[in-house]
Protein backbone atom coordinates (compact mmCIF):
# COMPACT_ATOMS: atom_id res chain seq x y z
CA UNK A 1 0.00 0.00 0.00
CA UNK A 2 1.33 3.41 -0.98
CA UNK A 3 1.64 5.45 2.20
CA UNK A 4 0.82 9.10 1.62
CA UNK A 5 3.34 11.44 3.20
CA UNK A 6 1.79 14.55 4.64
CA UNK A 7 3.68 17.79 5.08
CA UNK A 8 2.81 19.80 8.19
CA UNK A 9 4.10 23.01 9.78
CA UNK A 10 7.11 22.64 12.07
CA UNK A 11 6.10 23.82 15.56
CA UNK A 12 7.69 24.64 18.91
CA UNK A 13 6.71 21.14 20.12
CA UNK A 14 8.99 19.70 17.41
CA UNK A 15 12.11 21.56 18.61
CA UNK A 16 13.63 18.76 20.74
CA UNK A 17 13.30 16.23 17.92
CA UNK A 18 14.40 18.76 15.31
CA UNK A 19 17.57 19.47 17.29
CA UNK A 20 18.30 15.76 17.58
CA UNK A 21 17.95 15.32 13.80
CA UNK A 22 20.19 18.33 13.13
CA UNK A 23 22.87 17.18 15.59
CA UNK A 24 22.95 13.73 13.97
CA UNK A 25 23.24 15.30 10.51
CA UNK A 26 25.78 18.07 11.07
CA UNK A 27 28.99 18.66 12.98
CA UNK A 28 28.08 21.15 15.75
CA UNK A 29 24.36 20.85 15.03
CA UNK A 30 21.74 23.25 16.36
CA UNK A 31 20.23 22.97 19.82
CA UNK A 32 16.60 22.87 20.93
CA UNK A 33 16.95 26.55 21.87
CA UNK A 34 18.30 27.39 18.41
CA UNK A 35 15.19 25.87 16.84
CA UNK A 36 12.90 27.63 19.34
CA UNK A 37 14.57 30.96 18.54
CA UNK A 38 14.24 30.34 14.80
CA UNK A 39 10.53 29.51 15.07
CA UNK A 40 9.93 32.55 17.31
CA UNK A 41 11.16 34.73 14.43
CA UNK A 42 8.14 35.85 12.33
CA UNK A 43 10.25 35.68 9.14
CA UNK A 44 11.23 32.03 9.69
CA UNK A 45 8.99 29.08 8.85
CA UNK A 46 9.33 25.32 8.85
CA UNK A 47 7.70 22.23 7.40
CA UNK A 48 8.02 18.62 8.54
CA UNK A 49 7.12 15.09 7.54
CA UNK A 50 6.33 12.57 10.26
CA UNK A 51 5.89 8.81 10.04
CA UNK A 52 4.23 6.88 12.86
CA UNK A 53 4.57 10.01 14.97
CA UNK A 54 8.35 10.15 14.44
CA UNK A 55 9.87 13.27 12.92
CA UNK A 56 11.53 12.00 9.72
CA UNK A 57 12.41 15.18 7.84
CA UNK A 58 12.17 18.96 8.01
CA UNK A 59 12.93 22.14 6.11
CA UNK A 60 13.44 25.56 7.67
CA UNK A 61 13.54 28.81 5.71
CA UNK A 62 13.52 32.60 6.06
CA UNK A 63 11.45 34.99 3.93
CA UNK A 64 12.64 38.58 3.47
CA UNK A 65 10.90 40.78 0.91
CA UNK A 66 10.78 38.87 -2.38
CA UNK A 67 13.57 36.50 -1.44
CA UNK A 68 13.79 33.35 0.65
CA UNK A 69 16.69 31.41 2.09
CA UNK A 70 16.69 27.74 3.05
CA UNK A 71 18.32 27.50 6.49
CA UNK A 72 18.36 23.72 6.70
CA UNK A 73 16.85 20.63 5.10
CA UNK A 74 17.31 17.30 6.89
CA UNK A 75 16.04 13.81 6.23
CA UNK A 76 16.66 11.23 8.95
CA UNK A 77 19.03 8.64 7.36
CA UNK A 78 16.66 5.60 7.52
CA UNK A 79 14.14 7.66 5.50
CA UNK A 80 16.50 9.04 2.86
CA UNK A 81 15.92 8.37 -0.85
CA UNK A 82 12.16 8.02 -0.35
CA UNK A 83 11.22 11.38 -1.84
CA UNK A 84 10.83 13.28 1.44
CA UNK A 85 13.33 16.04 0.55
CA UNK A 86 11.67 16.44 -2.86
CA UNK A 87 8.24 16.70 -1.28
CA UNK A 88 9.40 19.30 1.27
CA UNK A 89 11.17 21.37 -1.40
CA UNK A 90 8.22 21.18 -3.83
CA UNK A 91 5.80 22.22 -1.08
CA UNK A 92 8.07 25.13 -0.12
CA UNK A 93 8.56 26.35 -3.70
CA UNK A 94 4.80 26.25 -4.40
CA UNK A 95 4.22 28.29 -1.22
CA UNK A 96 6.88 30.86 -2.20
CA UNK A 97 5.44 31.31 -5.69
CA UNK A 98 2.01 32.03 -4.16
CA UNK A 99 3.68 34.69 -1.99
CA UNK A 100 5.33 36.25 -5.07
CA UNK A 101 8.81 35.40 -3.85
CA UNK A 102 11.04 35.45 -6.91
CA UNK A 103 14.25 33.77 -5.78
CA UNK A 104 15.52 31.37 -3.20
CA UNK A 105 19.05 30.99 -1.85
CA UNK A 106 20.92 28.49 0.26
CA UNK A 107 24.39 27.56 1.37
CA UNK A 108 25.82 24.07 1.21
CA UNK A 109 29.19 22.65 2.20
CA UNK A 110 31.29 21.65 -0.78
CA UNK A 111 31.87 18.19 0.73
CA UNK A 112 28.14 17.52 1.16
CA UNK A 113 27.81 15.68 -2.14
CA UNK A 114 24.31 14.33 -1.53
CA UNK A 115 22.88 17.78 -0.83
CA UNK A 116 24.78 19.35 -3.71
CA UNK A 117 23.45 16.76 -6.16
CA UNK A 118 19.90 17.18 -4.81
CA UNK A 119 19.90 20.98 -5.24
CA UNK A 120 21.53 20.92 -8.67
CA UNK A 121 18.99 18.33 -9.82
CA UNK A 122 16.28 20.73 -8.63
CA UNK A 123 17.58 23.63 -10.69
CA UNK A 124 19.71 25.53 -8.18
CA UNK A 125 22.71 27.30 -9.72
CA UNK A 126 26.06 28.18 -8.16
CA UNK A 127 26.34 31.87 -7.26
CA UNK A 128 29.67 31.97 -5.45
CA UNK A 129 32.00 30.20 -3.04
CA UNK A 130 33.10 31.07 0.50
CA UNK A 131 36.39 29.34 1.34
CA UNK A 132 36.78 27.92 4.86
CA UNK A 133 33.23 28.88 5.79
CA UNK A 134 32.31 25.67 7.63
CA UNK A 135 34.44 24.32 10.43
CA UNK A 136 34.98 20.59 10.78
CA UNK A 137 36.74 18.41 13.31
CA UNK A 138 40.38 19.41 13.80
CA UNK A 139 39.41 22.95 12.78
CA UNK A 140 39.55 21.98 9.12
CA UNK A 141 37.76 24.55 6.95
CA UNK A 142 35.33 23.56 4.21
CA UNK A 143 34.17 25.82 1.39
CA UNK A 144 30.52 26.90 1.39
CA UNK A 145 28.75 27.10 -1.96
CA UNK A 146 26.01 29.71 -2.36
CA UNK A 147 23.24 28.41 -4.59
CA UNK A 148 20.25 30.24 -6.03
CA UNK A 149 17.11 29.38 -7.95
CA UNK A 150 14.79 31.84 -9.67
CA UNK A 151 11.11 31.09 -9.18
CA UNK A 152 8.90 31.77 -12.17
CA UNK A 153 5.48 33.11 -11.29
CA UNK A 154 3.91 31.43 -14.34
CA UNK A 155 3.81 27.76 -13.39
Amino acid sequence: SQKVMSVLPLTQEDCPRAALLHQQAFYKGWTKKDFKDFLDDPLIHGLKITKNDALTSLILWREVGNEAEILTLIVHPPYQRQGQANLLLETLLAHLVLKNISQIFLEVAEDNEGALYFYQKNGFLLLNRRPDYYKREGNKGVTALNLMKKLSQEN
